[in-house]
């Protein structure tokens, strides 16, 4: 057997390199009473692959891979021939044609859809077809994976089985996906070779980012999710109608210019070719509603998603009179995501849903994430064409590196979804705009598995992720298998939460099973010789040499507490994180990686212990630290070395900012007790004055909270000092976002603020 590891197209560059045995899922047909058919024998061929000359250019593309990928498997040449008659002898009959049509009469229907396919035996014919063309090239791939063990593991890797005697069992195979539409937004979200291998059909194009026009044998991506969000304002610019960052739903003048420039924008896309579809949606803020809208609301169980709702579909209405098969996208989302009472849908109107404060490390039905469960059931009672927006990558705490048990979630979630026939599409976004990690982590088992379970929800997704596992890290599986486990199970046990901005310092991710799991990369490193199996493995690697990078500090003063030998390898390990990281542009949404080396190159030391809380048990005090804090970097926050600082590290800011610059929000902070927290910090002086204000601080919650500020007088020396909270905190679950803030005023007061860590202590 062989390893490709290229992007295929009509010509192939192989790799190749030994792998001792392969194994791949068959279809239920394959394991029936069906014909058997030798396609190859000894190097020769038994088929030959027909196209009709009225193909397009994506059945042909279909048929050219299919005699492509044989010949490979096979080593035997297949001949494909196109025109209006079969040639005679055994063959592949690729696309919908009048032979296909007589002998597959379920082409004529709509039962296939746009991309269902029949595989099936008939005469001398293995016949590959769907009833549009974009079903056909699905019905080769899917050949192509199930039934010759072609393997599409991730855009630069693809596994081709070597198979000189091939011989297959086909009958009556007719595959229909679950989901109309089936994205897995990753690796640069651009490759579309990949996604069509592996029967994804979406093409999603952020409004920042220019996505390329497709190839013409490849330009078959689903138009079901109407395009463009966040655009309220967009669409109607008068600021008069704008309210509370959002706009004045229960408008007339709203509704008929939202409506009149709809009209505008479907009818030039309708003459480009394109769908009659556009986006009508919130913008991706909060919403302080105007009265009327607040009043319907109210009637509606309180849901602001109800004028919003009551809005579009009027608006919707409206345009659809214009343009009869005008469909109309618009978000449950934030603030919209609770389902309003009472309220019915235009079936031209198509819900995202999409819960950005779910659990994404749990599934979507389980309990902890009930009230997303909730709204989405009863969103499914409003509406018939719903799509789901996932979150399974962290985008601003520890970023796209840090490792991020999601894969089960994700893989239940979508079963769940399944369940729900007015769950039309699921859209899994791995990353912000193209610029996030490709290879890295399990960033490809996450788009793989997604994949298939989009197309078929009914497989177990531990056994695909076991087939992934083995196909793509060669003799280094079993290690990377438990790397998983040990994983999900960690976070699983903890009461730990994961979020589009978790923090590095997660309290899953622990010393004890740091330590285990970089010992199972070691193992893992030493098992294989294989090149593209080592780079496998180096590449997922990096999530954990990132995270004990970011807290090998953390760790060593675990290690030293309970007297545990432990050496970070510190050089050598950034030394292999540079060298498999060199590639990518941004390790989390706005933080490129040239900035992560230099927080990394800060070195630390062990910190000191405060005076106040020497005599306490460890049980009774926590140490956060800098590399703990979440910075509003566009003030300028950042991390720098300063020798009076107990780490050798502190957070700094401006002082001519007024944004709560440094953050310690409660996804860190203790889970039980009552705690008060004490921040050291100190400043650079500047032309403050006793009474006047050199920073302030306070405490933020969704029931409250507070500010105050501390006096120019009391820090001028430029030393550091621990500075107390005026609050006592205690988690609750139903509060999430809490966070203690500080941030020096908007003035010249001082130079800059440090924080070199908030200490808390036991109550």
């Amino acid at each position: 057997m062989v390893r490709t590891s290229t992007s295929v197209l009509l010509s192939l560059i192989l790799v190749v390199v030994t792998m001792q045995s392969f194994t791949f899922a068959a279809p239920d047909s394959m394991n029936g009473q069906g014909n058997q058919m030798m396609l190859a024998s000894n190097g020769k061929g038994k088929y030959g692959v027909f196209v009709s000359s009225n193909a397009d250019a994506l059945e042909r593309h279909a048929a050219q891979e299919l005699v492509n990928y044989l010949t490979q498997v096979t080593g035997a040449p297949f001949q494909l021939s196109e025109g209006t008659t079969p040639p005679a002898g055994p063959l592949f009959v690729v696309g919908r044609n009048a032979l296909t049509e007589n002998l597959v009469p379920e082409l004529a229907g709509n039962s296939l859809g746009e991309d269902g396919f029949v595989i099936r035996a008939a005469q001398r014919y293995i016949i590959i077809a769907g009833s549009d063309p974009r079903g056909t090239m699905y019905g080769v791939n899917y050949f192509l994976d199930y039934y010759v063990g072609v393997k599409w593991y991730s855009p630069s890797y693809t596994f081709v089985p070597t198979n000189p005697n091939l011989r297959l069992r086909v009958t009556n195979d007719v595959q229909v996906p679950r989901f109309e539409y089936r994205e897995m937004y990753v690796n640069d979200g651009n490759n579309e070779q990949y996604r069509a291998h592996n029967l994804l059909n979406g093409k999603y194009r952020d409004r920042s980012i220019h996505v390329p026009q497709s190839e013409p044998w490849l330009d078959s991506w689903s138009s079901y999710w109407p395009y463009d969000v966040h655009n309220f304002k967009k669409i109607v610019p008068q600021t008069p109608y704008h309210h509370g960052n959002q706009l004045l739903a229960m408008n007339e003048s709203v509704r008929s210019i939202a409506a009149g420039n709809l009209v505008q924008l479907i009818t030039q896309r309708v003459s480009e070719g394109k769908d009659a579809s556009f986006g009508f949606s919130q913008e991706d803020t909060t919403w302080n509603p105007d009265p009327d809208s607040l009043a319907f609301a109210n009637q509606h169980g309180g849901s602001l998603a109800a004028p919003v709702m009551d809005m579009v579909g009027d608006i919707a209405t409206r345009v659809k009179t214009e343009i009869p098969d005008a469909r109309i996208g618009t978000l449950a989302y934030m603030f919209t995501e609770e389902a309003p009472t009472g309220m019915t849908l235009p079936d031209n109107v198509v819900i995202t849903f999409a819960p950005i404060y779910k659990d994404h490390g749990r599934a979507l039905n389980d309990p902890k994430n009930s009230f997303s469960k909730a709204n989405i059931e009863q969103w499914a009672q409003m509406s018939d064409d719903i799509l789901f927006w996932d979150y399974i990558m962290d985008f601003s705490g520890g970023g796209y590196l840090m490792p991020y048990p999601s894969l089960y979630a994700m893989s239940e979630t979508i079963q769940y979804l399944a369940t729900l026939p007015s769950v039309k599409g699921y859209f899994g976004e791995h990353i912000v705009g193209n610029t996030a990690p490709i290879s890295t982590g399990l960033t490809d088992l996450r788009a793989w598995v997604g994949a298939r379970l989009l197309w078929n929800p009914d497989q177990d997704y531990r056994e695909l992720i076991d087939e992934f596992v083995n196909g793509y890290y060669g003799d280094a599986a079993p290690y990377i298998s438990q790397y998983i486990t040990l994983l999900h199970e960690a976070f699983e046990q903890s009461d730990s939460t994961l979020t589009i901005s978790t923090p590095i310092t997660s309290p899953f991710l622990s010393f004890d099973l740091m330590r285990q799991i970089d010992g199972l990369f070691d193992q893992a490193v030493a098992a294989t010789n294989d090149p593209v199996s080592l780079n496998h493995v180096q590449r997922t690697r990096i999530e954990v040499d990132y995270t004990i990078l970011m807290r090998y500090v953390d760790y060593r003063s675990e290690a030293r507490k309970r007297n545990i030998q432990w050496d970070p390898d510190y050089d050598n390990r950034y030394a292999r994180f540079k060298t498999y990281t060199a590639d990518i542009i941004n390790y989390k949404s706005k933080g490129t990686m040239e900035s992560l080396y230099r927080l990394i190159d800060i070195r630390r030391t062990l910190p000191t212990i405060p005076d106040f809380v020497s005599g306490l048990p460890d049980s009774d005090w926590m140490d956060f630290q800098d590399h703990m804090f979440w910075l509003y970097e566009p003030a300028g926050t950042t991390l720098v070395s300063d020798a009076a600082a107990s780490d050798q590290a502190a957070a700094k800011v401006k002082g001519s900012t007024n944004q709560w610059a440094i953050q310690l929000h409660d996804t860190v902070l203790p889970r039980e007790g009552q705690w008060k927290l004490y921040a050291n910090v100190r400043v650079d002086p500047g032309t403050g004055s006793p009474g006047t204000t050199a920073f302030n601080f306070g405490f933020n919650s969704p029931s409250g909270g507070g500010r105050t500020s501390m006096d120019y007088a009391h820090v001028a020396d430029g030393a550091y000092s621990f500075v107390e909270f005026p609050w006592v905190y205690e988690y609750n679950p139903n509060q999430p976002n809490r966070y203690f803030w500080l941030a020096p005023p908007n003035s010249s007061a001082i130079a800059n603020l440090y924080v070199d860590r908030i200490i808390a202590v036991r109550q």
